[in-house]
């Protein structure tokens, strides 16, 4: 517990340092309930500067997050299971493995793998989401248009907030057309798609990328998505770019093993 607490410490020290532009924001969302798999990222580089993101717990030892995360950082403090920031449990890590197609300008192939220093023990409040099944066709990709996702993070509630939220915050979602998406992002089909919320303008922001976008699937939650473009100034009327998972499954095998 004490290491928990020390990381968590350090969490919170270097949150406050982190650079404006990064900073995490879910716009116009609503406050969420804990969700077992969602992973807060505070991604450091050599000069201990650190950044926000999110992640996905996926297995007992990994966290699925975006390559944007992963490169040019040497740690990763993770924090898991509660919906309240100051109540989060702490691990750090300093191995993880981009995917080595990952374009920083356009932002194609943005996925990545952290991977923890030990096995963590699942609970009630600490469990993985679900993996898509294997499609070596790469036909019908998840998720499908028109299919409702959540996303989830700590971050700031409007544009203009200067803090992130204590509470964990939630934005449903649904995938939109391809030509839409394309008149926001230089994205690359199908390994990308967008969502966006037409009703309450729900949206992600920079410091959210590497969250994951969840669907369900035959009533399973799970990971489809993970957050990867944000217009500039996070704007709530135009869709956010993810990274489709289904699409990098054996890749995320490869790399952890998870079949």
């Amino acid at each position: 517990m004490k290491k928990f607490a020390l990381v968590i410490a350090t969490l919170c020290v270097l949150g406050v340092q982190a650079a404006p532009d990064r900073s995490p924001r879910i716009i116009n969302g609503q406050v969420s309930t804990n969700q077992p798999y969602n992973a807060y990222v505070l991604y450091l580089n050599q000069n201990n500067a650190g950044f926000y993101g999110g992640g996905s717990l996926i297995s007992p030892l990994h966290v699925l997050t975006a390559a944007q995360v992963i490169v040019g950082f040497v740690r990763w403090d993770i924090g898991l299971g509660s919906n309240v920031f100051a109540q989060l449990r702490g691990i750090s890590s300093n191995l993880a493995t981009a995917h080595p197609l990952y374009n920083s300008a356009n932002k194609a192939n943005d996925i990545g793998i952290i991977t923890l220093p030990w096995s963590l023990t699942f609970t009630s409040t600490i469990a993985p989401v679900a993996l898509p099944a294997l499609n070596s066709q790469q036909i019908n990709l998840l998720p499908l248009d028109n299919e409702q996702g959540t996303v989830v993070g700590y971050g700031f509630t409007t544009s203009t907030s200067t803090t992130r939220s204590d509470y964990l915050m939630r934005s449903f979602q649904r995938v939109t057309l391809n030509n839409r998406c394309q008149q926001f992002y230089q994205i690359t089909l199908p390994q990308h798609f967008c969502a966006e919320n037409t009703i309450d303008y729900s949206n992600i922001c920079n410091g959210d990328m590497g969250a994951g976008f969840v669907t369900d699937v035959r009533g399973v939650p799970t990971v489809t998505g993970v957050a990867s473009l944000a217009t500039q100034s996070c704007g709530n009327v135009t869709p956010s770019g993810y990274t489709r998972v289904q699409y990098y499954r054996q890749w995320i095998t490869s790399v952890t093993g998870i079949q």
